[in-house]
């Protein structure tokens, strides 16, 4: 009888993301409301801050030359880096919540691959889905308001290193999930601090004095500046060190986010608690 080897780690991996993507994939393609309604959400949000720019223009001139944009494009511009980068930060903790909720987490950690390993598939499916979904969304939005939103490669860095800052604290998060399976506050303070903080609506060097350094070690503050020079052409004379930054950031989220989360699959695991919810 001939023997079967194991799948290579690699082979397994790439069969697990794939069959997590179709999963997620044709639970969102039957949710057509909710699709409907975050166009419809997207549509009022931009065409709120299209009359608020318009309040800003005539409240006196200054912005369009000392920020390279209308305050429209600005807080535009805002929302899609924030937004698409923050659905790695809420994707792996809701993916690790449905499993627990579904009664298959424990189930899905018996597999051959790592816990994490495991976690950040299943979150990577969503991930990918949301992302796709909300730039496509959002693209569609603004080009009913006829804003340009032009892919440049300053906005692309800070896109995917923003997005992998994000994902690390995603992981940190469904570590601590898994743990303690209802109230996380790590996703809340991060996402808070990063649209107040991070100059995701307003500018951030309009905050109080006291308040700017804790806004300059943001990685939201980082990226956004770089998308926003790339999106209106303008040369900044401090974005490779905001690269930098955030390429650092994100390798240290990232190292962070899945040492939380294997000590809190370890903790479930030796607490024998990982078919809670």
């Amino acid at each position: 009888m001939r023997e079967t080897h194991p799948a290579k780690p690699v082979t397994l991996a790439l069969s697990a993301a794939s069959a997590f993507v179709g999963r997620q994939f044709a639970t969102y393609a039957s949710y057509r409301a909710k699709i409907a309604l975050g166009l419809a959400q997207l549509t009022l949000s931009l065409v709120t801050f299209s009359f608020v720019g318009r309040v800003v223009a005539r409240a006196g001139p200054g912005f369009v030359e000392r920020y390279g944009m209308s305050y429209t494009s600005f807080a535009v511009v805002g929302i899609f880096v924030h937004s698409l980068a923050s659905s790695g930060l809420h994707s792996f903790r809701s993916t690790v919540r449905r499993e627990q909720l579904q009664g298959t987490f424990e189930i899905l950690l018996t597999t051959r691959l790592p816990s994490p390993a495991l976690v950040f598939l299943a979150g990577a499916g969503e991930l990918l889905i949301t992302v796709t979904g909300g730039a496509l969304l959002i693209v569609a939005a603004a080009s009913l308001v006829g804003l340009d939103l032009r892919l440049s490669p300053s906005l692309a860095a800070a896109l995917v290193l923003y997005m992998l800052v994000m994902c690390g604290v995603g992981l940190a998060s469904a570590g601590i999930i898994v743990v303690t399976k209802e109230g996380e506050p790590v996703s809340w303070a991060v996402s808070g601090a990063a649209a107040l903080l991070g100059g995701v609506y307003f500018p951030a060097d309009m905050l109080p004095e006291w308040l700017r350094s804790a806004a300059a070690v943001l990685p939201t503050t980082h990226a956004l500046a770089l998308a926003r020079y790339g999106v209106s052409g303008a040369s900044s004379p401090g974005s490779r060190g905001s690269l930098f930054f955030l390429a650092a950031a994100a390798a240290a989220s990232l190292a962070g986010g899945l040492t939380v989360l294997e000590w809190g699959c370890r903790r479930a695991r030796r607490a024998g608690t990982l078919g809670h919810y």
